[in-house]
């Protein structure tokens, strides 16, 4: 079994433009058994932030491992 630790991760930045209030990201790195399998770092930006929500990370994660994911929705 593969052991997993998933460090979560935000960055947030100030905006000197008008009309922003600045910006603000959410990533993380996931290593398995202690070695980095992945980096997402956050980028924020006041226009267009880099940004990893947990529902992709843990699809990035399956991914990794080997697995497709696939959602469907009960509407």
């Amino acid at each position: 079994m593969t052991d997993i630790r998933i460090e979560w991760l935000t960055a947030s930045t100030d905006c000197d433009q008008a009309g922003c209030s600045g910006g603000y990201s959410e990533g993380a790195r996931v290593w398995f058994d202690g070695e980095l399998a992945l980096d997402l770092p956050p980028e924020p930006s006041c226009y267009g932030s880099t940004f990893y929500d947990q529902e992709q990370v843990f699809g990035l994660i399956l991914a990794k491992l080997g697995h497709n994911l696939v959602e469907t929705s009960y509407d």
